[in-house]
């Protein structure tokens, strides 16, 4: 879809909406601010990519959400130093 017709298409949709769909008007009401707040730009675009040839170190973090319920016995402490988690679930 052409950028200059969505954020027409998306008002055009919220003002034919019937407010009884609260849940509806508020996800619509997000993405016109999400794409005014963005001046048009996708997600895609805003990514930055590092040098990988370069002989700098990088430091990589990952947030990793363990269902503990279904895993009881999987402890990981994040905050000790130089710890490498690999967790391989089957």
């Amino acid at each position: 879809m052409e950028e200059e017709k969505y954020l027409p298409e998306l008002m055009a949709e919220k003002d034919s909406l019937d407010p009884s769909f609260v849940h509806a008007s508020r996800l619509l009401a997000e993405e016109i601010e999400k794409f005014q707040g963005s001046d048009g730009k996708k997600e895609d675009e805003e990514k930055k990519y590092l040098d990988v040839i370069s002989n700098k170190n990088i430091k990589l973090s990952e947030r990793v959400l363990i269902p503990v319920k279904q895993y009881p016995k999987k402890k990981i402490n994040p905050w000790k130093e130089g710890t490498v988690m690999r967790v391989i679930f089957n």
